[in-house]
């Protein structure tokens, strides 16, 4: 990936981490940095990278439908879950054939159809991103940026809401 597609895909998985805990303002660390008392919980959620995945498939138990796996993507890690004080939440990184713009337009129609509302929507170069969220705390942040090997990679955050 281009150096500007990872500062992209940083700014706004700290944004989508942020979303998580949504009480206290702070920054969720990472597994193996939470400390005793913190106010965010974070666990694998049990996939596992390269698994495939057909449309419509949870990225985590209990996730809404707008967080489902992209059809024919492949996961490039472990997704991540996070239960905060706004709900249950995570963070999923995968690949796919299709083309940012794609991703993008199945996202955004996930989500609407789930009841949420744009907020962002930002076209860098090849980088597609897209924010969405309503008035319970339910929330869906995706980034997609072509990739060296001529897939998209994309890094999707959600939040249930309560």
């Amino acid at each position: 990936m281009k150096p500007f597609g990872n500062l992209l895909l940083t700014a706004v998985a700290g944004i989508g981490l942020v979303a998580c805990d949504g009480s206290s303002g702070t920054v969720a660390a990472p597994a193996d940095e939470v400390v005793a008392g913190e106010a965010v919980d974070i666990a694998p959620a049990g996939s596992q990278g390269g698994a495939s995945s057909t449309s419509g498939t949870p990225l985590a138990s209990g996730a809404p439908k707008f967080a489902t796996l992209y059809p024919e993507a492949e996961l490039s890690q472990p997704v991540v879950q996070a239960n905060g004080a706004d709900g249950p939440g995570g963070l999923a990184e995968f690949v796919t054939p299709a083309t940012p713009d794609e991703v993008v337009a199945h996202y955004r129609k996930l989500a609407g159809d789930a009841g949420l509302k744009p907020v962002m929507s930002m076209n860098q170069g090849n980088a597609r991103a897209f924010a969405a969220l309503n008035n319970e705390g339910a929330e869906v942040q995706v980034v997609a940026s072509p990739d060296e090997a001529g897939a998209t990679s994309v890094q999707l955050t959600w939040k249930s809401g309560r």
